[in-house]
């Protein structure tokens, strides 16, 4: 089976990653020069990160302390928010890092297991059984072709395929990367500056002195020097030196595309759905679309390919609409206390670590499915439909790490279930604590998604021929 990757960026090089690991022959095909220096986001999310860990993707992280500070220069702010800390969800942690470090890591990785990564190669034809058409002439066909080209997607438009939600939600914004060395690092990942002389969001992206300047209503064509000023009337330092090393324009949209797949063609990542900035969602969101695609490509099987969009795509439309709520409710977004819990029930807030890991799915590739019991609550029980609890199992090493391929994972009296999975030829591994983690007796078992999602559990001892059904029905045989 041959894929092709339309898209070269964060989620396309992810999910040629996710593909290559599993045995797919996968090409990506990027019409840019290069991979971009210039970040667009920052960092990954604790669900991205156990991906990435998955996938063997190694990149540096920086110590930055997540929240937001606010003042009238970088000598008087004041924070919006507390620290703020993700609860151990998984075995790692997640960890500030821009975009591009992913971006290279994830390239210099896709080179070393020998995938095809084509530069300068800008797709101007697609049909939707896998033929494909470059600028430069080449036909290239594959037996699927995931679209990855971003939120102007180029596959999207040249199969037809529309869009729903609000679109674009207001004015632009230009975001300026800079290198100054001598401005000091505010304590929070994000500041905004506002005065009568200039108004930006700050970032750092590294310790090598660059930073992000988001300017309101930029315009990318003015001279270096009036993004210098700006830059020192932000900050308050009259004497910073700047250097304004690139600029992109964009501005906060939210839109779903209206279909995920059209015949062998998938839309992943800002292709199939874009999300406003607040919450830092959207680029997770690609990653794990990426991941919930590539095993069942790997597997084979239209209707279990279906289950992609049916799983997906609730999952963007909710992600969606939190990301709506947000930038309605900014200090609720960022005041997280949990006596503000019936504040964020008043306007349909969930917690960021529900929509970051507490969604469920709800398709044939998962047996008996149930439903997300709350918006609040972060709840990780071995329910059908869910991520797979948490636990340590030895030092460093997570249940999340027995996960490989189609996994039984068992309470600690269940015999019968080791030797079924023998015989069937899925791994299996009996944990102490997993009973109570995972809703089950010692006796039970809970059958593991390769992308670390419940497909089945049962409480009670089985056979080989009870487990053969459960994967058939998962995998819409």
């Amino acid at each position: 089976m041959d894929v092709v990757i339309v898209g070269g960026g964060t989620v396309g090089l992810c999910t040629a990653v996710f593909l290559a690991r599993q045995g797919v022959s996968v090409r990506v095909l990027e019409r840019r020069a290069t991979v971009s220096d210039h970040p667009r986001a920052f960092g990954l999310n604790p669900r991205s990160a156990e991906i990435a860990r998955w996938a063997g993707l190694e990149y540096e992280t920086e110590d930055r302390v997540p929240g937001v500070a606010t003042g009238p220069s970088l000598a008087s702010l004041t924070p919006l928010s507390g620290p703020i800390k993700f609860p151990e969800i998984g075995p790692v942690a997640s960890g500030s890092s821009p975009q591009h470090r992913i971006d290279q890591a994830a390239l210099t990785l896709l080179r070393s297991l020998g995938v095809r990564v084509d530069f300068n190669a800008e797709v101007v034809g697609v049909t939707d059984d896998g033929v494909i058409t470059t600028a430069s002439g080449e036909t290239v066909t594959a037996d699927y072709v995931i679209a990855a080209d971003g939120a102007r997607s180029r596959v999207r438009e040249l199969l037809g395929i529309g869009t729903t939600g609000p679109g674009v939600l207001g004015d632009h914004m230009l975001n300026v990367l800079f290198r100054a060395p001598g401005l000091p690092a505010p304590r929070y990942s994000m500041t905004v500056l506002r005065n009568d002389e200039a108004t930006g969001i700050l970032m750092k992206v590294d310790d090598d002195g660059r930073w992000i300047f988001h300017v309101p209503r930029g315009d990318a064509d003015m001279p270096a020097s009036e993004f210098q000023r700006l830059i020192r009337a932000a900050t308050g330092l009259s004497d910073l030196d700047v250097d304004v090393i690139s600029k992109l324009p964009w501005a906060s949209t939210a839109h779903v595309a209206e279909k995920f797949r059209q015949g062998n063609v998938f839309l992943v990542g800002d292709a199939a759905h874009v999300v406003p900035p607040t919450g830092g969602f959207g680029l997770n969101t690609g990653i794990a679309d990426g991941h919930n695609l590539a095993w069942k490509l790997a597997a084979g099987g239209s209707a279990l390919l279906d289950t992609y969009e049916l799983e997906r795509r609730p999952v963007a439309e909710f992600t969606m609409a939190q990301s709506l709520i947000r930038g309605e409710h900014r200090e609720l977004h960022w005041d997280i206390r949990p006596e503000r819990a019936a504040d964020r029930e008043a306007v349909g807030m969930a917690n960021a670590m529900v929509v970051i890991a507490g969604y469920r799915y709800d398709s044939p590739a998962v047996i008996d499915p149930e439903p997300m019991p709350s918006l609040e609550v972060l709840t990780l029980d071995g329910s059908p439909g869910s991520r797979i609890p948490h636990l340590w199992v030895s030092p460093g090493r997570s249940t999340l790490d027995l996960v490989d391929g189609f996994t039984l994972i068992t309470g600690t009296r269940a015999g019968a279930w080791l030797t079924a999975a023998l015989e069937v030829g899925i791994r299996s591994h009996a944990v102490e604590g997993w009973a109570d983690a995972a809703g089950i007796q010692e006796t039970g078992a809970v059958l593991v998604r390769p992308d670390g999602f419940v497909a089945w559990r049962t409480k009670e001892e089985g056979s080989a021929v009870e487990l053969r059904k459960a994967l058939d029905r998962v995998l819409c045989r």
